[in-house]
């Protein structure tokens, strides 16, 4: 019936009909193809937009699923909170197990499936995106997003509405116009459809149509344009974020790359980053056919100033260090931390060893100089041991190895030393090892015991004390105090040794004085790493709780390199000891770094002089050293100033070491108190201690 009617109608209604039927068929093409266009390109913003966020949210939650904090990672779900879109997701381990949960207010909570892979898709009027949480190509998790689409579903609506209002006023017009006006809509129609296929084929939105006509046909081109202006719009903001997030991944990765190979206290090259660059030093020196010497630096009695004043200063301090090294080194060398308070430094293709030598003698000559640090004056010195490519190590491990082991050595020497490697070193670092070994078992079983050496008041010769001082052996032999204690204290074994020795002490102390032994006060050594520490007065208030020896029968005995700490909380330390009834003794007085001036502070009862200066105290053959004159009035005046000193402050005075009776003589006549040594008594063992102090 419709082709009949067509058939009879006139050329000039079928040429209307057919412009019609074309326009809008034209205006149909152009509305479903931006139409589609549009929503493709929403559909995949959308897409781009939960993917970024998806990698945001991946590269903020690898710390938490590398360290299994789950909280880290629902407060980094949470942040989802501000962008609406968003109402499900969840941060899975790389066992696809539940980590981390989002749900949108209302929103609920879904169940994944276990067959989980990267992508996305959509269902359910909602996107489902998932992506992996990779950190150096090893998976640790996924993030899954879900979006709902409402957003979607509205802008298609309503440019749905305005195509077809389009299209409806197309029609209106074009049966308005007629024939005429077919020409004219030609020319806008295509330059339309040639718009629309171009943004829809190269999805470029920066296209625009020039535009002058006030009809419906120009209203509809400045709707397209304005559609056009929207999304470009929108891509642009997209972009935008992009490039922000592209900035905070890149700005990610810079903070990982330094974390990475710098020590985040100095900023030096940190161990790994160390390890690269003597291996290249070592590649260029080989290349080169040069020299190359590695330096291994270790600071002594850090531990004392870290453990009294605090991490903070210790830092403080380490920041300094850094800085005076740094100043004497040239720009080819390379200093880094290789750990706590221990320092890297490697020098490219030195002159000589001599040069070597210079080197290491200024950075300890600079460290021996007082540093404030946290407003501490600290003073610190360092031991240094050096290995030389390539006759002490072809490779980074032999090179630190060598040096660490002439570290050692250096040590032995005493503080702020220095020592070349040599294959002598190698047997006693074996001989080293195999010691501590040996110590941490003895520690552990508590394999030590105690001798006591009395101490005699001068005018009576009766014993008015006694110093409890530990010894080992090892199975094979008795390993001296002055071999194994340095050790132990290298190895952290100082405070459990210690806690020992001042229970057995204060124990036997009171089990003789049940026994109707003659009560006298036992000294214990301390030395300053425990003293300062944080368990001190805990354990010397414990050891008298549990034995029920009363404190006026304890007395400790400290060196002056107790003192490389403020002076302050050494007289703080001290003086809670002292409130618990215990007696302090400074123990090798006048060989350490101390001045005069500190003594009037500090609450001590006793100063014990050094035996380096008792040994001079002989007379004609009893001297094993030769000894000018001038030599021997020079130690004689210091004991002498001592114990004057002493008198003066309200101290006791106590001579070590002494073997003869010269010496016995001389000191009395100097007015010292107490003396200690082989002329009335070696380092006797429990029994034999006991029947000594029976006779009096």
């Amino acid at each position: 019936m419709i082709l009949a009617k067509f058939n009879r109608a006139s050329f000039f209604q079928k040429q209307l009909m057919a412009v019609i039927g074309t326009n809008l068929l034209i205006l149909a093409i152009a509305a479903l193809l931006i139409y589609s266009a549009f929503v493709d390109d929403y559909r995949d913003n959308l897409v781009k937009t939960m993917d970024s966020n998806a990698s945001l949210l991946s590269a903020a939650s690898r710390s938490a699923l590398l360290f299994h904090d789950e909280q880290a990672g629902h407060t980094i779900l949470a942040s989802l909170a501000k962008i609406p879109a968003v109402r499900y997701a969840q941060l899975l381990d790389a066992q696809k197990t539940p980590f981390a949960i989002y749900a949108r207010q209302g929103a609920k909570r879904e169940t994944m499936s276990q067959d989980i892979k990267p992508g996305y898709f959509f269902a359910n009027d909602n996107l489902y995106l998932t992506q992996q949480i990779t950190l150096d190509n090893e998976l640790l998790g996924f993030i899954v997003l879900s979006a709902d689409t409402l957003s979607l579903q509205a802008q298609q609506y309503r440019y749905g509405r305005m195509v077809l209002w389009v299209f409806l006023l197309g029609s209106l017009l074009a049966y308005l116009l007629n024939w005429r006006m077919q020409k004219r809509l030609q020319s806008p129609v295509k330059r339309l459809i040639h718009l629309v296929d171009y943004v829809a084929k190269e999805g470029r939105y920066d296209q625009r149509i020039f535009n002058r006509r006030k009809d419906d046909i120009g209203r509809l081109v400045n709707g397209i344009n304005s559609m056009l202006d929207t999304i470009e719009d929108h891509q642009s903001k997209l972009r935008s974020h992009r490039e922000h997030l592209e900035g905070l991944v890149e700005l990610r990765t810079e903070q990982l790359y330094e974390r990475a190979n710098f020590d985040a206290l100095t900023q030096l090259p940190n161990r790994h980053s160390l390890t690269e660059k003597i291996t290249q030093a070592i590649e260029k020196a080989r290349d080169d056919k040069s020299n190359l010497a590695l330096m291994f630096l270790d600071l002594d009695r850090f531990k004392v100033i870290n453990d009294s004043l605090g991490h903070f200063v210790g830092d403080r301090l380490l920041v300094e260090v850094a800085k005076k090294i740094q100043h004497k080194l040239t720009k080819n060398d390379v200093v880094g931390r290789w750990g706590g308070d221990e320092f890297v430094i490697v020098i490219q293709n030195p002159n000589d060893l001599n040069s070597v030598e210079g080197l290491a003698k200024e950075i300890i000559s600079a460290l021996s100089l007082p540093l404030i640090a946290a407003g501490h004056q600290l003073h610190i010195s360092t031991s240094i041991g050096i290995a030389c490519f390539p006759q002490d190590g072809e490779d980074a491990s032999s090179l630190l190895k060598h040096a660490d082991t002439s570290m050692y050595k250096a040590k032995e020497l005493g503080p702020g030393q220095f020592r070349f490697f040599d294959q002598d070193m190698l047997n006693a670092s074996v001989w080293r090892l195999e010691l501590e070994t040996q110590l941490r078992q003895a520690s552990a079983q508590q394999q030590f015991t105690l001798v006591y050496q009395p101490k005699v008041e001068v005018n009576n010769q009766k014993p008015v004390g006694l110093e409890a001082l530990i010894r080992w052996n090892n199975g094979q032999a008795l390993v001296s105090p002055a071999v194994f204690l340095p050790i132990a204290e290298d190895i952290g074994l100082m405070e459990s040794i210690s806690v020992w020795v001042l229970k057995q002490a204060c124990q036997q102390n009171a089990d003789w004085q049940r026994a109707g032994i003659e009560i006298v006060p036992v000294a214990v050594n301390l030395p300053a790493s425990f003293l300062m520490g944080p368990h001190c007065l805990e354990s010397i208030e414990g050891a008298l709780t549990q034995t029920g020896l009363a404190g006026q029968f304890l007395e400790i005995e400290i060196t002056e390199n107790t003192f490389i700490t403020s002076t302050e909380l050494v007289v703080e330390v001290l003086s809670a000891i002292q409130a618990l009834g215990v007696k302090i003794a400074i123990d090798d007085f006048g060989t350490g770094y101390s001045s005069m001036s500190y003594l009037r502070d500090l609450p001590i009862n006793t100063l014990k002089i050094d035996g380096i200066f008792i040994n001079d105290l002989v007379e004609g053959t009893h001297s094993e050293i030769p000894h000018s004159d001038a030599h021997l009035l020079r130690d004689e005046g210091i004991v002498r100033s001592i114990i004057t000193l002493g008198k003066s402050l309200g101290f006791s005075t106590v001579a070590e070491c002494v073997e003869h009776e010269y010496q016995v003589t001389k000191l009395n006549s100097m007015g010292c108190d107490v003396i200690q040594g082989y002329y009335f008594s070696k380092p006797l063992p429990v029994d034999e201690i006991e029947i000594y102090l029976r006779k009096f």
